[in-house]
């Protein structure tokens, strides 16, 4: 990972070169400009860490960039500089957003202090925003007694100092975005931005937008600059779900992102640097998609240096009351109520049922068992899953397969919703367009709407 970096903007290149030095000799990297529009071109090229810009410029002032700074990275701290201060013109300043006015002569020391204080800040934020969209609800991806359980989180805490991409393999809601997380909070980038995108169901246009952005102007309805992911995750983690999902003629420009550090904004033709680690997650056979040429081997070889694959529930039946009881802890403190007793019956239709949806399907199943039972007692009847059980083995004697006992699961809950693919896939726990891909692999016809 990168050092912090300060965007210096004074046209004295004395003061300019004496200030740069000190703070490279400090472990900062320091990009210098001598005009506002030096200093915007630099800015827009790359979202440095912090701003300090004197107030007189040849072609203005500092506060002629600082609204186009803040638009572009409203956390980046501002810092002005200036030899003729006056109370007005530091109101003015703090006003629009600046961070610090100073008046020169600064001391080099006495900057870099103040640097560092704003950069400490600024980590102290992102952490704090990024606990507060993580925590609630969030579940340790490790929970479980089971052996691949165990080896999972050995491996994964293998992986975690490492700036490889990283590629999580799993079935839909059994936890991949959570473990995604879970690398972050414990890597080396933890006080730094995590961002992540859903890559399925999203159209060319808008997928490559939402990534890499777009300047004004660069199609119909874009009338601001929009910094994309890639920016916004500068020096922090980029976590891109059902990366498999992905339009073809996207993960070309993602590759060059991932192998030269650079990208452009839609309608730009300017490099902008950028230092990520790439997380990926795909429910998908990338190897497969590779060979039928839906997926670039090339990307798929980048994203793949590293991997990681979930075990589903199906995989590890011993954890499922482990997780049960976890998610039930979890609900519970929320909506206030006190954890219920498990029956016996209940652990055993838990133990049983076949959770094609995982993790997520066991989550949905608890809380609004939760939501409609009275007392203090879970059993069998609370949870609404007897008649979603699988059907049981023929009259020959022999055991289902696995692909049999999902497709009479699947056939189960749709005849239950009447053919309403939305809702069956609600109770299922898993996206629509999921369970579509899932029906006509086992060969089943869509009903209703």
């Amino acid at each position: 990972m990168s050092e912090p970096t300060v965007l210096l903007v004074e046209d004295d290149s004395a003061v300019r070169h004496g200030i740069a030095a000190y703070l490279r000799a400090n472990g900062l990297a320091v990009d210098e400009a001598e005009t506002c529009q030096q200093a915007m071109e630099r800015f827009r090229a790359v979202i440095h860490d912090v701003v300090v810009a004197d107030y007189s410029l040849p072609d203005g002032t500092s506060l002629d960039i600082l609204p186009q700074v803040k638009k572009l990275a409203e956390a980046t701290p501002f810092v002005i500089l200036t030899a003729h201060g006056s109370i007005d013109l530091a109101v003015r300043a703090i006003k629009d957003g600046a961070e610090q006015f100073l008046t020169k002569p600064v001391e080099s020391k006495a900057l870099l202090v103040l640097v560092r204080r704003l950069l400490q800040q600024q980590r102290l934020r992102k952490r704090q925003e990024i606990v507060a969209r993580t925590q609630p609800g969030l579940l340790d991806p490790f929970v479980g007694r089971s052996l691949q359980i165990r080896q999972l989180e050995e491996r994964a805490r293998l992986m975690l100092d490492w700036d490889s991409p990283l590629l999580i393999l799993g079935e839909t809601g059994s936890g991949k975005g959570v473990l995604a997380r879970w690398i972050h909070a414990n890597g080396p980038r933890r006080e730094e931005a995590f961002v992540n995108l859903n890559c399925a169901g999203l159209t060319r246009e808008l997928l490559e937008s939402e990534l890499f952005g777009h300047e004004r102007g660069a199609f119909t309805g874009a009338v601001n600059p929009k910094p994309g992911l890639l920016e916004v995750g500068h020096r922090g983690i980029v976590f891109l779900d059902e990366i498999g999902d992905m339009d073809p003629a996207i993960q070309p420009k993602l590759l060059k992102a991932l192998e030269e550090k650079t990208f452009r904004r839609l309608g730009d033709v300017r490099d902008r640097h950028v230092d990520i680690r790439l997380v990926a997650s795909t429910n998908l056979d990338l190897e497969e998609a590779v060979r039928s040429k839906r997926f670039r081997d090339d990307l798929y070889y980048r994203i793949s240096t590293l991997t990681l694959r979930i075990p589903s529930l199906r995989e590890r039946p011993d954890d499922v009351l482990v997780l049960g009881r976890s998610i039930l802890a979890s609900v519970c403190g929320r909506i206030g109520r006190a954890m219920p007793d498990l029956t016996p019956d209940a652990e055993e239709v838990l133990r049983r049922y076949p959770w094609p949806g995982n993790i997520r399907e066991l989550a949905n199943v608890l809380e609004r068992s939760m939501i409609l039972i009275k007392g203090d007692t879970l059993d069998a009847a609370g949870l609404g899953l007897e008649t979603a059980m699988p059907a049981p083995p023929p009259e020959d004697g022999r055991l289902l397969t696995m692909r049999e006992m999902e497709r009479q699961h699947v056939e189960r809950v749709l005849a239950r919703t009447g053919g309403n693919v939305t809702e069956a896939a609600e109770i299922l726990g898993i996206a629509r367009r999921t369970l579509y891909d899932r029906m006509k692999r086992l060969g089943l016809g869509v009903g209703g709407e």
